[in-house]
């Protein structure tokens, strides 16, 4: 899908929000604020409805373009970078109100869920593929591509990851000739965190276990850390791209407690194991190297289970 065949379809409805999922990450936040920047170069006004953003985005714009709610009735919806309804979380009741719905994600899980559905399981992440939809350069600018490159670098993690490709550094670069400071938005990103986030990771690798001869690295955080260390999600999110540096570790699981007895999981696998996979066992979903999901199950239970679904590929 091109950009000019978006706005098309935008000029026939008056109320536009743009979803993104739940528990927001930097390509989820950088593809909304993007496309909503882009839609306005075009007198299409949106809304970004987005819950539970964390403080480590706030060098976008994101008080101009993001609500938690809308006053309206919905006539177009835009669901970015989620795979399915659910993902949206409480934003999914809006689907059946929307007259239209268009899809934009990069997930093999992806569920065409759409009236319209544009969905590129090669694109390194949705930021990249708004990118890709344009094509008059001239209304892009430098906040654009400042949230379009957060994108970028958030999910290719630096470029680290095996999602990147010769057309992911080509957007890049593309993105940084409009004059941001990248090597701030950089450090921003993946260096600058507050004291708390460091103790929670201490925590959790505190508790490391290990499983099929040290190849599973397990950690974890419950309820209680949370109120004794004032642990919010956001300190929480590097966890597991630490425990998958381990050394001879294959695949690496963190555990974090959502309530009493439900778990979110993020998983990441360094290639022998599709994690994929493993999440859809459980109702999630994402990338063969990276992928997450929830199981609501007392903790040794989950990590049993978990477990014991990647032993299947080792």
């Amino acid at each position: 899908m091109k950009l000019s065949t978006l706005v098309d379809i935008a000029r026939d409805y008056k109320n536009i929000c743009l979803l993104g999922h739940i528990h927001p990450d930097g390509d989820c936040v950088g593809a909304t604020i993007g496309l909503a920047m882009l839609l306005e170069k075009y007198d299409i006004v949106s809304t970004v409805l987005l819950k539970d953003l964390p403080n480590q985005y706030d060098f976008l714009p994101i008080t101009r373009y993001v609500s938690d709610h809308m006053d309206e009735p919905v006539d177009l919806i835009i669901s970015l970078d989620a795979s399915d309804p659910e993902r949206l979380g409480t934003f999914g009741q809006l689907l059946p109100n929307g007259k239209k719905v268009i899809n934009i994600d990069h997930h093999i899980s992806n569920t065409m869920f759409g009236d319209y559905n544009y969905v590129d399981v090669e694109a390194s992440s949705t930021s990249e593929m708004v990118f890709q939809m344009v094509e008059d350069f001239s209304v892009m600018d430098i906040h654009i591509a400042k949230a379009l490159y957060t994108g970028i670098l958030f999910d290719t993690g630096g470029f680290k990851h095996s999602n990147t490709k010769p057309s992911t550094h080509l957007a890049a670069a593309k993105l940084i000739s409009y004059g941001f400071d990248f090597s701030e938005l950089i450090h921003r990103l993946f260096d600058e965190k507050p004291l708390k986030a460091f103790k929670a990771q201490g925590l959790a690798f505190e508790r490391a276990r290990t499983y099929m001869n040290e190849q599973i690295l397990v950690c974890y955080l419950n309820m209680e850390d949370y109120s004794n260390f004032g642990i919010e999600k956001s300190d929480t999110e590097s966890i597991v791209h630490y425990m998958n540096n381990v050394e001879g570790v294959e695949v690496a699981v963190f555990f974090y407690a959502i309530d009493a007895d439900t778990y979110k999981i993020s998983l990441r696998s360094k290639g022998r194991v599709d994690v994929c996979k493993v999440a859809m066992a459980f109702g999630g979903g994402g990338h063969q190297k990276a992928s997450g999901a929830s199981i609501k199950a007392p903790l040794e239970d989950a990590i049993l289970a978990v477990t014991n679904a990647i032993s299947l590929q080792l």
